[in-house]
């Protein structure tokens, strides 16, 4: 592991300019020999400094405030600032700065800058390579005279609260807080939310005064001002949580984890003074912003920052991973957020934070609370969902069926006898497996193990064939949306109709596609839905087969003249079949045919070379829509399940490792990271297709 650096920086006034005394030091972990200690002095001028700094945090507010429209130029100009603060502050020309910038570019461990300068944007200084805040884990510890809490350490995060839109001018920061609740709270954390005219400062300050169930995260979204003097976070009765409010928690301490998102502060002094507070009061990680962020940014980059620290990384490698992660959004949301605190200090990794997991229907301090309705229909849900220890999309669907108004609405649209088919489908899927004398598993097998054991994305969340205890993505999602559209109707609790409508909404994972085969179209759920829509599937009977030895066969419409036989792709080339084969996916994802626009974006998607030299010969127009047709399918990094995520990192590090001469990572490497996990449920398919996976392992390891 690379030794954590502690670079000191005192910065005196010396009337036109400033003096800037450094100190670097590296910890060893050789013998007994001290740290590497030696001083440098560098004279600065305040208004240069001032002057960049102002430039940077203009180009962020102004990022911010655009949201989703590109800046062009934008990296660039922090680049530029950045740039030319890092020269100014280490010039090559002053005493032995050159040595102190050597130094600092060895050091590949963590970087605390300690210093009574909170001024200057320390991660955004540029090194001629990339910014500070991501080529190191950068964490910022400010000097000052103020007495200091020790607080205390975690060992997980199991409570945290949640405070925004405490004025109710804030629908963005209301949203967020939604999010986050619902985010930490799939993850087995208890939340406690404050919105609104909950939010005042002696119920706040009560309950992060509790020594009873003391909090171990603060999360708040909202207003961070300066009034009469004072510094605070604005609660809903127009008073400010300042650093004299928070005394209160000298005997307990401050949560050790806080995370403002300050809205509407200035060039973040007012946060930067707010997270000092929270630093005195015993907080060991403190997130603050240091101008105004984008409210998808911001969540974003909470969600990322949380999941790595709640996996068991550093907060500074946290950091840096979520401004790695959110580096492309045209938001520059990355840019504006700061870790106070030593980089190298985490939370020791703890079974109830490494997967998804809501809490149970009958817990009575939900961050949103589920209505009697709700409740009931997840305490079925769980029950059904018992024996294979979680739950995935189709035991949701199924607890939603077992709604009186939903099931009556499909039957009398379907009919009894395919919505008898419906249940024995529903059955045979969350039916174990069966083994008996020593069966290796069969066709038939297939249904029932696909939302078995993996998320509804088809990464594995468990071991064996059970979920592991976890809810699956799908579900994840859908108790994220609906207390998202909750939260956003003023209201606190969710319920059946919230549940159902968000299932709907975010595509009902593989439950979906069941449906679709039993003629009911996702949408059908739903109360106000017309009973005109067209049915694209057949409807199958119970036992049918599901995994084929072939691709599964195009979508038709009922009334083709080309009928439902499989379509003749022999004097298709290679690079054809897969474009045909990726049309059939989109089509059938939106329940549709096949059309030309379909078929022309899988033409995109998989960056045809013949369509990408045709329109390149239409100059700069035509290059600009092949990339942006090309780019149409990327998927977010929110599309991508934890342990994708996981087998994508693995598989850049093998092709980095093995620098292959094109440089990017190849089909050889990313199947390789997917079958080298052993609880992937890829493996268990090549099974299921009678294929050895150690034996692909080995192939595939000699091709690339």
């Amino acid at each position: 592991m690379s030794e954590p650096a502690t670079l000191n920086v005192r910065v005196t006034a010396q009337g036109m300019t400033a003096r800037y005394e450094y100190d670097l030091r590296v910890g060893s972990t050789v013998g007994d020999s001290p740290p590497l200690e030696m001083e440098y002095t560098v004279e600065v001028d305040p208004g240069l400094v001032k002057g960049c700094r102002d430039r940077i945090d203009a180009a962020l507010t102004k990022a911010a405030d655009a949201e989703s429209r590109p800046q062009p130029g934008l990296a660039k100009e922090l680049a530029k600032w950045g740039k030319l603060l890092y020269d100014h502050l280490f010039p090559r020309i002053q005493g032995n700065a050159a040595e102190l910038v050597t130094r600092l570019h060895a050091s590949t461990g963590p970087v605390l800058v300690r210093t009574n300068e909170q001024e200057v944007p320390w991660e955004l200084l540029h090194d001629g390579r990339d910014f500070l805040g991501l080529s190191h884990d950068l964490g910022r510890r400010l000097v000052g005279k103020r007495a200091v809490v020790g607080g205390r350490s975690i060992s997980r995060v199991g409570r945290a609260l949640i405070v925004g839109d405490t004025i109710g001018d804030l629908p963005s920061a209301r949203e967020e807080v939604a999010k986050v609740a619902a985010w930490l709270g799939g993850r087995g954390i208890d939340c406690k939310v404050l919105l609104g005219q909950e939010a005042t400062l002696l119920d706040v300050v009560t309950e992060l005064a509790s020594d009873e169930t003391p909090y171990d995260l603060f999360h708040f979204c909202g207003h961070v001002v300066t009034s009469d003097g004072t510094t605070g976070l604005m609660m809903h009765d127009r008073q400010l949580l300042g650093e004299v409010v928070l005394q209160t928690l000298s005997s307990g301490g401050a949560p050790p984890v806080a995370f403002i998102n300050g809205c509407a502060s200035a060039g973040g002094g007012e946060v930067a003074s707010m997270c000092m507070s929270f630093m005195a009061l015993g907080a060991k990680t403190v997130v603050g912003t240091r101008t105004e962020v984008a409210d998808e940014g911001a969540w974003q980059f909470a969600a990322e920052f949380y999941g790595r620290l709640l996996a068991g990384e550093p907060a500074g490698a946290g950091v840096r991973a979520a401004r790695a992660a959110l580096r492309e959004r045209p938001d520059a949301a990355w840019a504006s957020f700061i870790l106070y605190g030593d980089p190298a200090v985490g939370i020791t990794k703890d079974e109830t934070t490494e997967s998804p997991q809501l809490p149970e229907p009958h817990d009575e301090d939900l961050m949103i609370a589920l209505a009697p309705d709700a409740r009931q229909l997840m305490q079925r849900v769980y029950e059904s969902a018992a024996d294979r220890g979680g739950v995935a999309s189709v035991d949701l669907l199924q607890g939603l069926l077992g709604e009186a108004d939903i099931r009556q609405r499909i039957e009398g649209s379907i009919g009894a006898d395919a919505m008898e088919a419906l249940d024995q489908v529903i059955d045979q899927v969350l039916r174990p497996p069966s083994r008996a004398d020593g069966d290796s598993g069969s066709d038939d097998d297939s249904a029932a193990d696909d939302d078995s054991g993996t998320d509804d994305d088809g990464s594995s969340t468990g071991t064996g064939t059970g979920l592991g205890g976890v809810l699956s993505d799908t579900v994840n999602r859908v108790f994220t949306e609906a207390a998202t559209r909750v939260v956003a109707d003023g209201r606190s609790t969710i319920t059946t109709a919230d549940i159902t409508a968000a299932f709907v909404a975010v595509g009902g994972g593989v439950s979906a596609r069941l449906l679709e085969l039993c003629g009911v179209p996702l949408a059908r759920l739903l109360p106000d839905e017309s009973t005109s829509d067209p049915v694209t599937s057949d409807p199958i009977t119970p036992g049918q087969d599901t995994l084929e030895d072939d691709p599964p066969p195009l979508p038709r419409a009922p009334a083709s003249p080309n009928g439902d036989e499989r379509l003749p792709m022999d004097d298709l080339s290679r690079s054809a079949v897969g474009i045909v084969r990726l049309a059939n996916l989109l089509a059938d994802g939106r329940g549709e045919v096949i059309s030309t626009y379909t078929l022309l974006l899988a033409f995109g998607a998989m960056g045809s070379e013949v369509l990408r030299r045709g329109m390149h010969e239409q100059g700069t127009t035509g290059e600009r829509a092949f990339r942006q047709l090309s780019g149409m399918l990327t998927p977010r990094r929110r599309d991508l399940s934890p342990r994708v995520h996981d087998v994508l990192d693995q598989a850049r590090r093998r092709s980095a490792a093995g620098r292959t001469s094109s440089g990017r990572v190849g089909e050889a490497a990313i199947l390789l990271a997917l079958l080298e996990d052993e609880e992937s449920s890829a493996r268990e398919l090549m099974r299921k297709l009678g294929i050895d996976p150690e034996q692909l392992i080995q192939a595939l390891g000699r091709a690339h």
